[in-house]
């Protein structure tokens, strides 16, 4: 089966309402945020999404994701092979579908003003958030030690601090 496009935008009330789903590939190149943060540019990622509606009538997007990419390892600078894997529920907020009466796991989202969303930008949000916060090689694989590294040297001796108030002292004084 070969994997198509995801759209950039759709309507998501009327994608639950027919049970649209999407088995496809968002372009790599279109996600201009996430290609900032990598050290090559990235391939396109799949995607799987699906819209319908649940047991208690609120119209909802679930989707996953997944890429590999290129980041800099934070310990030794590397060129390293990243994995990003992402599962996302999100729920339109609508004149009908306030966010306070979804369920906890249903991540409101708003539509734009012609009632869409855009699942490109939805997708790479996602993605950028499955990404760690420092990024590195597994000890073993790291070419620096991490036992071997100084962040640098603390002085044991108390430095002499002059009192800020000092000048207010003398000023009393007089």
């Amino acid at each position: 089966m070969q994997k198509v496009r995801v759209p950039i935008t759709v309507d998501p009330v009327k994608s639950a309402g027919k049970q649209v789903s999407y088995i496809g590939l968002v372009p790599g190149k279109s996600l201009a945020r996430l290609q900032e943060l990598l050290l090559e540019p990235m391939s396109d990622v799949d995607v799987s999404l699906s819209f319908d509606t649940d047991a208690q009538g609120i119209k909802r997007l679930t989707g996953h994701a997944e890429v590999t990419v290129c980041v800099a390892c934070e310990r030794c600078s590397d060129a390293m092979q990243w994995p990003i894997s992402c599962d996302f529920v999100y729920a339109p907020i609508t004149k009908r579908q306030k966010a306070t009466e979804m369920p906890e796991e249903y991540e409101p989202i708003e539509l734009d003003e012609l009632g869409e969303i855009n699942l490109h930008a939805l997708v790479e949000d996602e993605l950028m958030l499955a990404l760690p916060v420092v990024i590195k090689h597994e000890e073993r694989e790291c070419r620096v030690d991490s036992k071997a590294m100084q962040w640098g040297k603390i002085d044991d001796a108390p430095a002499a601090k002059d009192n800020p108030f000092a000048v207010l002292q003398e000023l009393k004084r007089k």
